[in-house]
């Protein structure tokens, strides 16, 4: 049995005015830096060609799925536009995908399920509808009866997919970034979800971890 490739760590920040761009990208000791730009009036407004060749993931959640701000689609169809222009990671949502035809080739194609139960058939199908073409699968879940081995099977099914759960206890999450997940949040300033503790806390357990048995 091979060993277990290490997690992504994403150091994740609220983005609230360009000024708050210039501070995330500052930051190198992290394997990326989400700027989640929902959090903003208008995100056209940022002059997204400064994060090109940047370990960047920007993301403009949908209010449906534990956005900040609710937004216009077209707004984040132009924003997707240029983010694959520029060739600069973003995370888009399956919904969003399957409803407006946005493309995702080489994105983070997401899922949330927030005060819902998933059905396990339908996100299986659609993990294998997009796997091939993401560069990763994320499904993220609200703890509900049996969540967690709803999500050990989602982390079954390929190398290129992160599943953990919303709203649990900081080593939960960690938990799940053991058991495979390809990506592992905490925040900068202030946490974007419950449950995550600062990136450089996260980064050292990970490391410590993963160093430890890899030697």
């Amino acid at each position: 049995m091979g060993r277990q490739s290490r997690p992504f760590i994403v150091a994740s920040k609220p983005i609230l005015n360009v000024h708050d761009v210039l501070n995330a990208v500052s930051i190198d000791d992290a394997d990326f830096v989400e700027l989640r730009v929902d959090y903003m009036d208008n995100p056209l407004e940022i002059d997204y060609s400064v994060l090109m060749n940047r370990k960047i993931i920007v993301t403009l959640r949908e209010f449906s799925e534990g956005g900040a701000k609710p937004h216009d689609p077209e707004t984040k169809i132009r924003l997707l536009n240029i983010l694959k222009n520029l060739g600069i990671l973003y995370d888009v949502e399956i919904s969003f995908i399957e409803k407006f035809g946005v493309e995702y080739n080489n994105a983070i194609v997401s899922m949330h399920f927030i005060g819902s139960k998933p059905d396990l058939d339908y996100v299986v199908e659609r993990v294998l509808r997009y796997r091939d073409r993401a560069f990763i699968i994320k499904i993220v879940v609200e703890p509900f009866p049996g969540y967690r081995e709803f999500l050990v099977k989602i982390l079954d099914l390929g190398n290129n997919i992160a599943a953990f759960p919303m709203s649990v206890d900081p080593l939960e999450r960690i938990a799940y970034a053991l058991l495979g997940s390809r990506l592992v949040y905490g925040y900068i300033d202030v946490p974007t979800a419950k449950g995550q503790i600062h990136y450089k806390q996260l980064k050292r357990l990970i490391d410590s971890i993963f160093n430890y048995f890899n030697e």
